[in-house]
């Protein structure tokens, strides 16, 4: 059920390792408008980012955290998920659906869980309707 006309980036922590070698091509290919973004820890992305990629033409950003337990970094998952947290918000006061940014926390190596978020983010973003047009908040 890939779709082709929404343009989805996805910031992952490296720690996720989601890919071997080769796979995080072969797995873009699959996604037509998929950016993979890797960042050395999710609780480096800033809100400002997640607006900015959208203001970018992006329809979606998808921010991948480690499971809590998981997190190299004891919190990176917690700062990322207040970031994403403060974005929503401000899409909220634009009268842009907040649900244009997503949250999900993986264990690592779960490249089926990635599978799956995707697919329900697609048809979630697909339900929105493309960005720039009149939206219901």
């Amino acid at each position: 059920m890939h779709r082709q006309n929404n343009k989805i980036v996805v910031f992952h922590c490296r720690n996720l390792r989601l890919f071997q070698d080769g796979e995080r091509k072969e797995f873009s290919m699959a996604w037509p408008g998929l950016s993979l973004v890797s960042i050395p820890c999710s609780g480096k992305i800033e809100a400002h980012f997640l607006l900015k990629t959208l203001a970018s033409g992006a329809q979606g950003v998808l921010v991948l955290a480690c499971a809590e337990q998981a997190c190299q970094y004891l919190e990176g998952s917690m700062r990322s998920r207040k970031r994403v947290e403060y974005a929503r918000h401000w899409l909220e006061k634009l009268g842009i659906a907040p649900d244009r940014i997503e949250f999900v926390r993986l264990w690592p190596v779960s490249q089926q869980a990635l599978e799956a978020h995707l697919e329900e983010f697609v048809l979630k973003l697909e339900s929105l309707g493309a960005l720039g047009t009149p939206e219901k908040v």
